[in-house]
């Protein structure tokens, strides 16, 4: 007999996606997925090689105020995320 599974039951962490581009103001977005039901707390590596920056990043969550990070040796940050459950947030990486 076969069983059918709800997707949810394989949920088990946070889901994401990264877009850059060098050229526009905004150097990169992210946004974060939770399909828990437990709010998320998690320290994101973003890297940020393709986005142009070299040394500095900021980053604001949503509308928020900018927050400004300096870039590892492999063009990187890492971003304390805090995600809701059942839901998502997201950033805007600028110069």
């Amino acid at each position: 007999m076969e069983r059918k599974t709800d997707i949810t039951e394989y949920a088990r962490d946070w889901d994401g996606l990264m877009h850059v581009n060098p050229n526009l103001k905004e150097k990169g977005f992210a946004m974060f997925y939770n399909p828990t039901d437990t709010v998320m707390v998690r320290t994101i590596k973003l890297p940020l090689y393709y986005s142009g920056l070299t040394q500095k990043a900021r980053v604001r969550e949503q509308e928020g105020k900018p927050v400004t990070y300096r870039l590892d040796r492999n063009y990187a940050i890492e971003l304390k995320v805090t995600i809701p459950a059942n839901g998502y947030t997201w950033y805007v990486i600028e110069q």
